[in-house]
């Protein structure tokens, strides 16, 4: 009799074996989205706003300059152009994660100038036709101008 009940004891752990190996696995509960109150809100907007408008001094700064007649100071202009896009592309970038409190209202628009200047920067190193490059440049104005409505 102790055998039997030893085997029937055996007979139903294997069969809670198989059940539990073929059962799915529990899904991962995903934490709550971060909320955040109206003043961080309002700080990080402030914040990302000063980092566009320090961003556009620059690519500002560094495209009103001009090389003259000197080839040699053409082409140090428009490598100090390129260094400025991919500079201030990372500027906004790091001010977004710097501040993810940022409303979506502006974040995206950020992003997607910061995305844009990449996109210029590395178009002109590899001497891209403007045709390629122009439409580049209207998204940016799009951009730009999606951000000066939100920061006012």
């Amino acid at each position: 009799m102790p055998s039997i009940i030893a085997i029937v004891i055996a007979v139903i752990a294997v069969a809670v074996a198989i059940g539990a190996w073929f059962r799915p696995a529990p899904k991962p509960e995903t934490p709550a989205a971060k909320t955040y109150s109206e003043q961080e809100v309002a700080d990080a907007k402030k914040a990302v706003c000063e980092t566009f408008k320090e961003a556009s001094t620059g690519i500002q700064a560094a495209g009103g300059r001009t090389g003259g007649d000197d080839p040699t100071a053409v082409l140090a202009v428009a490598v100090n152009v390129r260094l400025a896009l991919s500079a201030a592309s990372s500027y906004l970038i790091q001010g977004l994660d710097a501040n993810p409190a940022t409303p979506q209202e502006l974040a995206k628009p950020i992003r997607d100038l910061a995305k844009t200047y990449q996109e210029i920067a590395i178009l002109q190193l590899g001497d891209a036709p403007h045709e390629k490059i122009d439409p580049l440049y209207t998204s940016g104005d799009e951009a730009t101008a999606k951000i000066k409505q939100v920061c006012g």
